[in-house]
């Protein structure tokens, strides 16, 4: 399992500055914001387990989505964003998750998503290629219904196991205002010769990510925690 606990030392930036508190707006309703990053594991409650043994926050069930196989718990990192732990729901096997599987086959950061508005998107989406948009849907455990559009950024390519996108939420309210409390984002590190893209969008509405254009593409996200700073990759 390849999360630990570290002292947090700053990384080199790509000419970025941020406070952990400075999203431009709140959610994404005027400019973007980091909405959530995920952490794909191969067993869900034997991770969150093991995450609420290492930083004392017991990850909140989010549901089911209305795939089948999938289910997820949340940790709240901040007004606008959460950490998505998400994994197989108990009981379904590699072969029930049929093209999923791979993704799902070790723990890693599998993705992340910027929060905008995409009926209206904000002038810092303009340089970048959005793909076609796609519904989506999670049933919470109060059997209430949350709702999304969903906009891949086709301009990146960070590995077969990784995927970016924009959402925008159709219902309310946003998870990391229900999801479990006690952690905050520190940075997420995108390790990728083709981060410069995100140069404009990063910088212009000040999120907390670390642009590396050099080294072994990966990445990684560094949460403060009660018990310390933490590094899931």
């Amino acid at each position: 399992m390849k999360i630990k606990c570290l002292f947090f030392a700053p990384l080199l930036l790509l000419g970025l500055s941020f406070s952990v508190h400075a999203q431009a707006d709140a959610c994404g309703t005027n400019g973007v914001s980091l909405d959530h990053v995920i952490w794909a594991v191969p067993d869900l409650e034997d991770y969150v387990t093991r995450f609420e043994a290492l930083t004392s926050i017991k990850p909140k069930y989010g549901g089911e989505h209305t795939n089948g196989v999938t289910a997820n718990y949340l940790v709240a990192l901040g007004p606008c964003t959460y950490l998505e732990i998400v994994g197989p729901k108990p009981g379904v096997t590699p072969e029930m998750m049929g093209d999923r599987a791979a993704m799902y086959a070790r723990e890693h950061v599998a993705g992340f998503a910027f929060g905008a508005d995409l009926d209206s998107p904000p002038e810092a989406l303009s340089s970048l290629t959005l793909g076609k948009r796609s519904e989506g849907g999670r049933t919470k455990p109060d059997g209430s219904a949350l709702s999304w559009v969903t906009a891949g950024l086709t301009d990146f390519d960070f590995g077969e196991d990784k995927f970016q996108f924009v959402i925008d939420w159709t219902s309310e309210p946003h998870p990391a205002n229900t999801a479990a409390e006690g952690a905050e984002i520190l940075q997420l590190t995108i390790a990728n010769p083709q981060v410069t893209g995100l140069r404009d969008l990063v910088e212009g509405n000040r999120l907390p990510i670390v642009l590396q254009p050099s080294g072994v593409p990966n990445i990684w996200l560094t949460i403060n925690t009660p018990r310390g700073s933490v590094i899931l990759r």
